[in-house]
């Protein structure tokens, strides 16, 4: 595998934001000529928004738009139109996470751009479905990590509801519509005929409280406020030890449970009728989960970590994200990638979270505003000149 498989795919890239933002650039990564489309005068919001800057260029931005060309062109601009109309004819995929109907009043809803170039495969993402009595709404991570129910059951209830502190709703929805896109991709080469392929925050939120919302839809009690502890299994979460968290997953199967007593010396648990059987354990929860804390406590977590899996019972410590980039493991996977940016210089960035034939595909760097517009339209057929003119009329950023 040459591990660019959408090379010679182009994507005409209207996303903005996480979780648009993230699906491109997966697709970069797999070989795709991602046209990242960008409003002047400053482009992509993210540009200028992030606390966190390298030489003055915002790592959140160059963190989610590496190996994409920016082209900045004010595509709602009438004199714009037929460049864009240029562009979408070019191209393979259009994607965007605009709120649904956001996009229709410059003829780029799904409708409208099928009507004149079929063979586009159309990928959304929203933050409710681009149906429904919410369709319209806005969503943002945190709001869909509160209205999905994800936060009904993460936190305690000496916390209250607490928002996982990465945004998994965007970044999961951002990988759910590459999925689809890939596929309809295949059909469209099959058939000739693109689709349309949505996705959402709730979507991929609902998805990933499958087994609690099956326990809940078959019946069940909703499982509240259980910090890091499973609702279904104990002992499964975090464990204070002497100086850190201990994480145990010893609930893996009655086999795990015993060895896990053996090892931390509390052998008489395993006939303690309070622990009998998982479904007692869970009954139990808070007395046992005292009870281990008792015994971790007598101990430091990476001295308890060792002891564990050694003894074959699944552990690990809570690790600050620091420790964890520049781990030998991150390390040996390549997951750390290193680019030259223009403005930046050297700087490092997350790498895709997958490899291909052992190889992980590497984005390349973020551009800079428009570093790619007169490259682009050039291929088109638009002058230097016309260029020019369009520039002094604010609707195109051309250095």
């Amino acid at each position: 595998m040459s591990g660019r498989p959408l090379r010679g795919c182009r994507v005409f890239d209207l996303t903005r934001f996480v979780s648009g933002s993230y699906a491109t650039s997966l697709l970069a990564a797999l070989g795709a000529d991602v046209l990242k489309i960008e409003l002047p005068p400053g482009g992509d919001s993210y540009r200028g928004q992030a606390t966190d800057r390298i030489e003055g260029e915002s790592a959140l931005f160059m963190g989610l738009n590496g190996g994409k060309r920016s082209v900045a062109i004010d595509f709602r601009a009438g004199e714009c139109r037929d460049i864009v109309e240029a562009l979408l004819a070019s191209s393979d995929l259009i994607v965007h996470n605009s709120r649904p109907g956001g996009l229709d009043a410059y003829g780029l809803d799904f409708a409208s751009v099928h009507a004149r170039h079929p063979h586009l495969v159309y990928g959304s993402i929203s933050g409710y479905g681009d149906i429904g009595p919410a369709a319209t709404r806005g969503g943002f991570d945190l709001i869909l990590q509160a209205e999905t129910g994800l936060m009904s059951v993460t936190g305690s209830p000496t916390s209250g509801p607490v928002k996982v502190g990465a945004p998994v709703l965007d970044i999961g929805a951002g990988l759910c519509v590459v999925v689809g896109l890939l596929a309809a991709l295949r059909e469209r080469d099959a058939t000739g005929t693109g689709s349309e392929v949505s996705t959402s925050l709730l979507e991929f939120g609902m998805g990933g409280l499958t087994t609690l919302a099956s326990s809940v839809l078959a019946g069940g009690e909703p499982p509240g406020l259980l910090g890091s502890h499973s609702p279904s299994f104990a002992p499964y979460g975090a464990f204070r030890a002497s100086d850190d968290y201990v994480v145990l997953a010893g609930a893996g199967s009655e086999h795990l449970w015993v060895k896990l007593c053996e090892t931390i010396a509390r052998p008489q648990w395993t006939s303690d009728p309070r622990f009998a059987t998982n479904a007692d354990r869970v009954a139990n929860r808070g007395v046992l989960t005292d009870s281990i804390e008792q015994v971790l406590a007598t101990d430091s977590a990476d001295s308890w970590v060792e002891r564990l899996e050694a003894a074959g019972v699944p552990a690990g410590k809570v690790r600050p994200l620091e420790e964890v980039v520049a781990s030998p493991q991150v390390a040996a996977l390549d997951l750390v990638e290193q680019y030259d940016h223009e403005g930046a210089g050297r700087y490092s960035t997350m790498g895709v979270p997958f490899r291909l034939a052992g190889h992980r595909p590497r984005t390349g760097p973020s551009p800079v505003l428009g570093a790619h517009t007169r490259e682009v339209l050039a291929d088109l057929g638009v002058n230097s000149a016309d260029v020019d003119e369009l520039v002094a009329r604010d609707v195109v950023v051309a250095p």
